[in-house]
C-alpha cells in the first residue's frame, strides 16, 4: 500500500539516492511518479520538480565552492548534460555556475542580490 503521507525529512534523503530523479524517487516511495507528484503537490503546495530543481541548486551552490569543475558538480548531482545545469542554475541564481563559484571561492561566505531588479551580485 502506498504512502499517504511524504516525511519531509526522508524525502530529501530518498532524492538524493535517487539521483534527483522523479521515477526512482517515485519507486523508492512505493508508488507512481504520477502519485508522488499528486501528493507532494498537495502536501507541500508546490511541485515535485520545482523542488527536485531547487534542492538541486542548493546542493551545486555547497559543490561550487569545493570542486573545480562544474562538469563534475553538474554529474554529481544526476544532470545527463552539464548545459542543462548551467541553464537552470542561472535562472535561479542570475549567475552562471562558474561565476558563482568564482565569488564563493573568493571568500564570500554567502553570495546575495542587490539592487532592485536582482541581477547585481554582492558578498555578505
Amino acid at each position: 500500500m502506498a504512502r499517504t503521507v511524504i516525511d519531509a525529512g526522508q524525502i530529501a534523503a530518498l532524492a538524493k539516492a535517487a539521483d534527483y530523479n522523479v521515477t526512482s524517487l517515485a519507486e523508492q516511495c512505493g508508488m507512481s511518479p504520477r502519485q508522488l507528484r499528486r501528493l507532494f503537490r498537495r502536501q507541500f503546495a508546490r511541485s515535485l520538480k520545482s523542488w527536485l530543481t531547487e534542492t538541486r541548486i542548493e546542493k551545486a551552490e555547497y559543490l561550487l565552492q569545493s570542486q573545480t569543475s562544474v562538469k563534475a558538480v553538474a554529474f554529481a548531482l544526476g544532470y545527463k548534460q552539464p548545459s542543462h545545469f548551467c541553464r537552470q542554475f542561472k535562472d535561479r541564481k542570475l549567475l552562471t555556475p562558474s561565476e558563482f563559484a568564482l565569488i564563493a571561492r573568493s571568500g564570500a561566505a554567502h553570495v546575495a542580490p542587490t539592487g532592485s531588479e536582482g541581477k547585481a551580485y554582492t558578498r555578505v
